[in-house]
């Protein structure tokens, strides 16, 4: 019989300074059998970014829109661009990390800081009980962020960014 109370008291704890503690195949196949059949239809949800109707998934997913229109708008207003997607109500804190990822050194530290407000958003959002569907469903929103930060590393972006400037280049040479 399926129990989210046990499922989740035996994951680990996720921490955003830590590394994934598991795969997200993983994940979905410890949750297989051990979650109600509907809470691990969201999960498999998670990825393609659908929110099958959940009001917490639905709230996240609206939080997480608001933030790249954040981004993107200040990035036109730094690129001196008028924004044309009409007048969208923020919040403060969203229009703040915006503000401080575009002001960032480099494109890392500003992934990072967004990946960290949504992730410390999330833990603010589910709630204090421990063992609901929002707690599962953070849990893996949570995941598949620290498994996308591991991801990151100066090397690979660093090869990214030669890679893509040396295609600038011959582009610019042929014209």
């Amino acid at each position: 019989m399926p129990s989210r109370y046990y499922f989740l008291s035996s994951l680990p704890m996720l921490r955003f300074t830590d590394s994934a503690p598991l795969t997200w195949e993983r994940f979905l196949s410890e949750a297989l059998g051990n979650v109600s059949d509907s809470d691990y239809s969201l999960l498999t949800l998670i990825p393609e970014g659908k929110d099958g109707g959940n009001a917490f998934l639905k709230k996240c997913f609206a939080m997480d829109a608001s933030l790249n229109a954040a981004v993107c708008a200040r990035r036109k207003q730094l690129l001196g661009r008028e924004d044309n997607g009409g007048m969208v109500l923020r919040e403060v804190e969203v229009e703040r990390v915006a503000n401080e990822a575009m002001n960032a050194k480099n494109p890392l530290e500003a992934e990072l800081l967004l990946m960290k407000f949504r992730f410390n958003y999330l833990e603010e959002i589910k709630g204090l009980e421990p063992f609901t569907q929002s707690a599962l469903l953070a849990y893996a929103l949570q995941l598949r962020m620290l498994l996308r930060k591991d991801s990151f590393t100066v090397e690979r972006g660093n090869a990214e960014f030669t890679k893509l400037f040396d295609q600038l280049q011959k582009e610019l040479n042929m014209e």
